[in-house]
């Protein structure tokens, strides 16, 4: 009889969060991005093994998540700074601009990427007001997500790990996606193969 699912943590790898025996923490390498990755993220998500914001934090220099939702640690709106970095709201909006038409400034360039399900993620900039304020982005032409763990809405609807990815290489050079897409699909396979009972690790 297979272990229920909260007792599997002691099992697990505590850096990659799966179990032990497709751990793919030797697959993990950090990239000196230039441009600081913001990842505001609902709270729920925290210890989900199929979020994959947690990951974007293993294998980005500049690259942190501060998480909202949570009413005994309240987001704050007083850790960005408007005057210092020019913000790139990523989501799709009515309002929003592909992201190729992004104009930089003397401030340094800043992604922020709302983290959640597609029904939490798209109230963040509206339930916050310092998100509200920052010009919106939307990624053209990605084609459809290789993400297979979670359902996406359709084409050009990615998680937030592969939009962090694909929006790097507008703002930077596709080297730094390179670099994150080679790891992210081992990390796809491995959840994969965990959750089949797959052993082999070819």
């Amino acid at each position: 009889m297979s272990k229920p699912r909260r007792n599997t943590r002691e099992s697990r790898c505590p850096t990659c969060r799966i179990n032990t025996h497709w751990c793919f923490c030797e697959h993990l390498s950090s990239f000196h991005n230039n441009t600081e990755v913001i990842i505001p993220m609902h709270y729920t998500e925290r210890w989900l093994t199929s979020n994959t914001a947690y990951f974007a934090t293993l294998v980005l220099n500049k690259c942190k998540i501060m998480e909202r939702g949570n009413m005994y640690d309240p987001f704050d709106p007083n850790a960005f700074d408007f005057e210092e970095n020019n913000y790139v709201y990523l989501f799709p909006t009515q309002d929003s601009l592909p992201l190729n038409e992004f104009v930089a400034d003397h401030r340094k360039t800043c992604l922020v990427v709302p983290d959640g399900s597609w029904s939490k993620a798209k109230k963040f900039h509206k339930r916050e007001d310092v998100l509200a304020k920052m010009p919106k982005f939307h990624l053209i032409d990605v084609g459809e997500s290789i993400y297979e763990l979670r359902k996406s809405p359709g084409e050009n609807f990615l998680c937030t790990y592969e939009a962090i990815a694909h929006a790097l290489s507008v703002l930077e050079g596709s080297e730094v996606k390179d670099h994150m897409m080679n790891i992210f699909k081992v990390f796809v396979e491995r959840v994969k193969k965990s959750r089949k009972g797959d052993f082999r690790l070819d």
